[in-house]
């Protein structure tokens, strides 16, 4: 409870907007007292045919003054008008830094803090529709966060989805929270059509709310819809990687299933040894690859659950027939990456390079660089063409492909696809800067680079809500 009993900080901190209102106040009541006592001096001074000067030039200076403070007060010249500007775009820096990750009852109480300074309000308060996350100012310890929400005009702008200007001077119901406030201003968080909670400030009479007011209210809730909308997005984005990975990992292959299940029943007999290891590799590899897509692995991890998918092509075509080889740097191994991003390029390289008769050489490579991870895939099979290349990463032009039957016993799905789901996992944990570089010749070769940058983040698991507490 004390964490949010701040009143002595808060009436100490310096209000920039209450500071100008003040000063208009002031400007306002000396033009309203002097300016007529100087005008009516200064016809005095020139009735009476006073002969020393110096009283009407002081009376003439005075009004001189006072006109020049009344401009810079009430016009605002350029200089202050940019430092209201530089302020404005500070505040909004500091909100999109702040709630990029959502709105909690520690983020909300940070803004709260960020935003009041800025108002005419002496309190407020963010909630999510149903109850408080947040208050901040004079009176805000009997408004806590989790407590339901029961003010009547919290609810119409809720039900309304519009902004409210509102008195609490006849309304005793209201004043259990923040009880000296005789009015407010409560505005909508919007966020798809929808009013995913309320920000709301109070004033200590219906006077001290202007039209500024209103625009700054209606302004930073802009703002934070907007960022709440951007994280929404974010979510729903890393939420359809996501399903769309569980789809592609449930999906069984069956031609690939049942050629490697009669490569290893045709060694049954004359080699069971090498049978069993198949077998223990099938296994592993299907258990794996049905595992939990959503935790970072190790490279070595990685290399492994390849080297098993290796091991049953070669199984099936013979070790003459596919090559691999391999220059993997001891002090990667440990690098930390996305799951299955390794198999499915070896998949391409065998589906999609593969030659009639000829032998096709796999180069596996990894290595750490000054900025993270590089591994490298490369064949020197069929390759592509400068068109194919181009459009590698468009799986729509793939979609009315007719169903064809791979090398390795699969369906034929385009690489494109592939590489589209690889890449969706780098950016799900690396960010955008990570990627995949190919290089192809047709007849020559393909070469594909995974550039891992920076440290990876663990992509927070799915919110039930927008606001929550």
């Amino acid at each position: 409870m004390g964490k949010f009993l701040h009143p002595i900080r808060f009436t100490m901190r310096m209000n920039p907007t209450k500071v100008l209102g003040s000063a208009q106040f002031v400007m306002a009541m000396l033009l309203g007292l002097c300016v007529p006592m100087l005008f009516l001096l200064l016809i005095w001074f020139m009735t009476a045919h006073i002969a020393n000067p110096v009283p009407a030039v002081v009376t003439i200076a005075g009004l001189v003054l006072l006109c020049f403070f009344f401009s810079y007060v009430f016009v605002l010249p350029d200089d202050l008008t940019l430092t209201s500007t530089d302020r404005t775009l500070a505040i909004a820096s500091k909100l999109f830094a702040h709630i990029r990750n959502g709105m909690s009852s520690e983020v909300a109480l940070d803004t709260c803090q960020i935003i009041l300074p800025e108002t005419m309000a002496s309190a407020m308060c963010i909630t999510d529709g149903r109850q408080v996350l947040a208050s901040w100012g004079e009176g805000s310890e009997r408004c806590l966060p989790g407590q339901p929400v029961i003010l009547r005009h919290t609810l119409q702008v809720i039900e309304t989805k519009d902004a409210s200007v509102f008195s609490r001077e006849n309304d005793s119901e209201d004043r259990q929270f923040f009880p000296r406030m005789g009015a407010g201003i409560a505005v909508p968080l919007i966020v798809r059509d929808a009013c995913v909670g309320t920000m709301e400030f109070y004033y200590p009479r219906m006077s001290n709310i202007d039209l500024r007011q209103t625009a700054l209210a209606s302004g930073f809730a802009d703002l934070l819809s907007t960022q709440l909308a951007s994280f929404e997005l974010d979510r729903q984005s890393e939420a359809s990687a996501r399903v769309e990975l569980r789809a592609l990992q449930s999906q069984v292959d069956p031609h690939f299933l049942f050629n490697t299940i009669t490569t290893i029943v045709s060694l049954v007999r004359t080699e069971p040894e090498k049978a069993r290891s198949l077998l223990i590799d099938f296994s592993k590899y299907y258990r794996q690859t049905l595992s939990d897509s959503e935790k970072l692995t190790t490279l070595e991890h990685e290399i492994n659950q390849g080297v098993r998918y290796i091991n049953l092509m070669q199984a099936r075509f013979g070790e003459t027939r596919l090559q691999v080889q391999s220059a993997l740097a001891h002090d990667a191994m440990d690098a930390l990456v996305p799951p299955f991003i390794l198999q499915p390029l070896l998949e391409n390289c065998i589906k999609h390079a593969m030659r009639e008769t000829k032998p096709l050489h796999i180069s596996i490579a990894s290595h750490l660089t000054d900025t993270g991870v590089e591994i490298i895939v490369s064949d020197d099979g069929l390759g592509m063409s400068p068109e194919v290349l181009e459009h590698l990463f468009d799986t729509r032009s793939r979609v009315d492909e007719p169903e064809t039957i791979t090398a390795d016993g699969s369906i034929k799905r385009g690489c494109g696809l592939a590489l589209s789901n690889v890449l969706m996992r780098i950016h799900l944990f690396f960010g955008e800067e990570s990627g995949i570089h190919v290089e192809s010749t047709e007849g020559v070769g393909t070469c594909v680079s995974v550039k891992l940058v920076g440290a990876p983040h663990q992509p927070p698991a799915p919110a039930s809500a927008l606001l929550h507490v």
